[in-house]
């Protein structure tokens, strides 16, 4: 079978949902050089199931650093000396700015928080500001109980996010004060108070191929709605080696993604103007369908006006919110 029979057969069984270890390792072991093959695959499963709208986000960094767990990848780790600004939690008037602008510009908005968990103080606070306000809403503030998330809810909060950051095998390299099953356990929870959950990891860590695929098998199992992949982009300070992964080896992983997980939003996160350059809007024909505009938690994006200029030239939507009003 040559890769473009290779390419047809893949497409069929990620429609089919039956892409299994074995297509994956099919994919991990797709020459680069031949990665445009692969592409046509994975760029008609994105279309069949997510046609021409994609799903970017906007973020908030409403509480800053000083986080005492200890993720080696993390510039906002009081385990490493990055230099990042410490913040108190923002107050409601700032909040409500920020979001009011994502509207505008037809994004979902996210409050995203540092540290294991806010207090629950902290999280009437954030409802406080967050309800009755227009706009899609989702949040990333750590490991939330039941109750929390009964909150996050009820103030209109309909997406969490938090990563699993990577495979179950690996996880334990890069982080040892909580555990994994903490982050699952948390994801369930969100789930079962009826929000969606966003929930990925960051790639570039060090991690292999096996772990890159037994994530997405993981992912699969917990049934995320939406995957973010993020490119580990190395402040100075954190204390893992920067990646030696090429521009077209990321982009190999959103493939990898997107096979294994056809009617999820694959989105593209932090690291990828750093990482694919001039390649990103090939994201897209990789499988995405989704990415974070207007800057991350503590490094620059390439900007809203930007990346609306990139989904505009390649014929791409945003998804409509309207319905948020």
């Amino acid at each position: 079978m040559n890769l473009f029979e290779t390419a047809a057969r893949l497409y069929e069984r990620s429609c089919a949902g039956q892409i299994d270890s074995g297509d994956l390792d099919t994919i991990i072991a797709w020459p680069n050089d031949d990665l445009p093959v692969l592409f046509g695959a994975t760029d008609m499963v994105r279309r069949k199931f997510h046609g021409n709208r994609v799903d970017p986000c906007s973020l908030m960094n409403v509480k800053s650093g000083a986080c005492s767990e200890d993720c080696a990848f993390c510039a906002q780790s009081s385990h490493s000396d990055t230099g990042v600004d410490v913040t108190k939690l923002a107050d409601a008037a700032a909040i409500r700015e920020k979001l009011a602008y994502a509207k505008s510009r037809n994004l979902p908005f996210c409050v995203v928080s540092s540290g294991r968990r806010l207090t629950p103080t902290q999280i009437t606070s954030i409802c406080d500001a967050l309800n009755g306000e227009d706009g899609e809403k989702h949040a990333s503030l750590g490991i939330l109980d039941d109750d929390a998330f009964a909150q996050l809810r009820d103030a209109g909060v309909v997406c969490y996010n938090h990563n699993l950051e990577a495979s179950r095998n690996f996880f334990p390299t890069i982080v040892s004060t909580h555990r994994r099953e903490d982050r699952v356990a948390t994801v369930k929870r969100a789930k079962a108070a009826g929000l969606k959950v966003c929930c990925g990891g960051i790639f570039g860590i060090g991690e292999s191929w096996k772990d890159r695929k037994d994530f997405a098998l993981e992912l699969r199992a917990l049934d995320v709605d939406t995957v973010p992949i993020n490119f580990f982009n190395p402040v100075p300070g954190t204390r893992i080696a920067p990646p030696k992964e090429t521009p077209l080896d990321f982009l190999k992983i959103v493939a990898l993604f997107r096979l294994a997980l056809p009617t999820k939003p694959v989105k593209v996160c932090g690291g990828r103007e750093l990482h694919l350059g001039g390649l990103q809007a090939l994201m897209f024909h990789a499988g995405a369908n989704g990415y974070v505009s207007g800057g991350y938690l503590t490094t620059q994006g390439a900007g809203i006006d930007a990346d609306d200029g990139m989904i505009a030239s390649m014929g791409l939507v945003k998804k409509d919110l309207s319905h948020f009003e």
